[in-house]
């Protein structure tokens, strides 16, 4: 039963983030949707797009951490290895280069 909740729950948020209702950490239901290409897991674009980079440029990289070994991640097929790897990839100033393990992780500089 406890499964079954887990999976309605990752389930309802993943529609609320394809319905634009809101966005995560600083960055909007639009630019998450515009990374997602470049860090699923099947068939991962090359790179991030102008698009993605444009919208991590405020992204909260302690929030962002907290979400690194989520369920919800490997629901919606995102690679968290790659993930962590677009602040990089982006050429975002002062971002962190990884995250601490757990749930509570926070940005490593």
């Amino acid at each position: 039963m406890e499964k079954l909740r887990i999976v309605f729950v990752a389930m309802v948020a993943f529609l609320l983030v394809l319905e634009g209702v809101h966005g995560i950490c600083n960055v909007s239901n639009d630019g998450l949707m515009e990374c997602k290409p470049c860090i699923q897991n099947d068939n991962p674009t090359d790179g991030p797009t102008t698009a993605c980079c444009a919208a991590l440029q405020n992204a909260d990289f302690k929030c962002l951490c907290k979400y690194k070994d989520s369920y919800m991640l490997k629901t919606m097929d995102i690679n968290s290895t790659r993930a962590m790897e677009l602040p990089q990839l982006c050429n975002i100033p002062n971002a962190p280069v990884s995250c601490k393990s757990g749930k509570r992780g926070t940005p490593i500089n």
